[in-house]
């Protein structure tokens, strides 16, 4: 286990005696995640490259003898207790939401549940794009499932919490970001179809570069703040256009060529025409990367992640000016291979391929630039390798 997760396991265990006494029976840890490409694709039935980081959740807990949950999260200092044969029916948009999704999700699957007393803390930025709820989902799935065993595939476990954070915390999220974070592997990208739910893994090379992360520190919540929803149904309005136009089903945008656009692109008015063209285009780079990272080129991965960043930008509409300027500032420095914004956008992150030997130039020459941008005044950058996908242990 990395050591960031042990040290996040040593403080959320102090954390757990000074809360509730005594000593937990199990913990789940559950990396974040980056999308390498694949922006917005996940949820139009097409194909994603991630990894998961060595940015972790941590749960800790034990089983109770009644039907109560009583959770803690450390990074915002606030109990959320909830009974498990009657789940609130409407959430808050607080953190609790989620433990409330694990639980819901894992009762769904028939998984004989108690009450629990449980602590969780982590290192993943919270709403940034990197995934921070997937891996409190993950890390809570993990540690609940140490204590009312019971086996659940991983990929099915994935398509369970998608479901209930759609469904019941109201964030209309694809599989992205809960799979990659069950399924990570260390110096391993993910490929998946979201479609067929197939996944391959793939090597990032024999020296692979690390994943570098610019934290923008403009932070948005999907259920409130950031038009992911509409941009969700501007997609699903294109698709629905689409499959009249080109006379037959489509399961989303990326049953669509680029080709078969161009070919009905005078009949598809904006913004729908745009969000088709990134949504599409942005597939078609994901199958392309697969192929060049068979054959160990990771080069052209970096490239495939400028032009995506270009596509979000100018089609999609879901970046903003601190994440363009994140991107300039990185494509300056020695050692960059590709970089582009992460998650959702809106806000967030820019995740950048570099080459390991050029790290610390990298980094310094980052770090001076951002000294002198004045826009830029709280932005972070968190160096990070991929990393090992959820796990859950005993503790005694």
């Amino acid at each position: 286990m990395a050591r960031s997760a042990l040290a996040l396991i040593d403080h959320a265990a102090r954390v757990f005696a000074t809360r509730f006494g005594g000593s937990p029976a199990a913990c789940g840890v559950a990396p974040s995640r980056v999308e390498l490409l694949g922006n917005h694709t996940d949820y139009n039935a097409g194909c994603v490259l991630s990894a998961a980081i060595d940015r972790h959740v941590v749960a800790l807990g034990r089983a109770r003898t009644d039907n109560i949950v009583r959770a803690f999260s450390s990074e915002f200092d606030a109990p959320v207790d909830f009974q498990l044969d009657c789940l609130p029916t409407r959430c808050d948009g607080g953190w609790g939401n989620y433990v409330q999704a694990v639980f819901g999700a894992l009762r769904s699957a028939d998984v004989a549940l108690g009450g629990a007393e449980l602590v969780i803390h982590g290192d993943v930025p919270i709403g940034a794009g990197l995934g921070s709820s997937a891996a409190l989902e993950c890390a809570v799935a993990m540690l609940v499932l140490q204590l009312y065993p019971h086996r659940i595939e991983s990929g099915e476990l994935a398509t369970l919490l998608q479901r209930w954070e759609r469904d019941y915390v109201g964030v209309r999220c694809g599989l992205l970001d809960q799979f990659s974070s069950l399924h990570g592997r260390a110096d391993k990208v993910i490929f998946l179809d979201c479609a067929s739910g197939q996944h391959e893994v793939l090597p990032l090379g024999a020296n692979p570069p690390a994943i570098i992360i610019c934290d923008s520190k403009v932070h948005r919540q999907l259920r409130q703040d950031a038009p992911y929803n509409d941009r969700r149904g501007e997609c699903e309005a294109a698709c629905e256009r689409l499959s009249r136009l080109l006379s037959r089903d489509l399961a989303g945008l990326c049953d669509v060529s680029s080709a078969d656009l161009r070919d009905v692109a005078s009949n598809l008015p904006e913004p729908l025409m745009s969000r088709a063209r990134h949504v599409i285009g942005e597939h078609e780079r994901v199958i392309a990367a697969r192929e060049h990272l068979r054959t160990g080129n990771t080069y052209r991965l970096g490239q495939l992640m400028i032009d995506s960043h270009a596509s979000s930008r100018k089609f999609f509409e879901n970046s903003c000016a601190e994440l363009d300027r994140l991107c300039d500032v990185a494509a300056d420095q020695p050692g960059f291979l590709g970089g582009r914004l992460c998650g959702a956008g809106w806000g967030g992150c820019t995740v950048n391929l570099v080459a390991a030997e050029a790290v610390d130039p990298f980094m310094a020459g980052v770090h001076d630039c951002l000294d002198q941008a004045s826009e830029l005044p709280a932005a972070e950058i968190y160096v990070c390798h991929a990393s090992d996908g959820a796990r859950g242990q005993r503790l005694h």
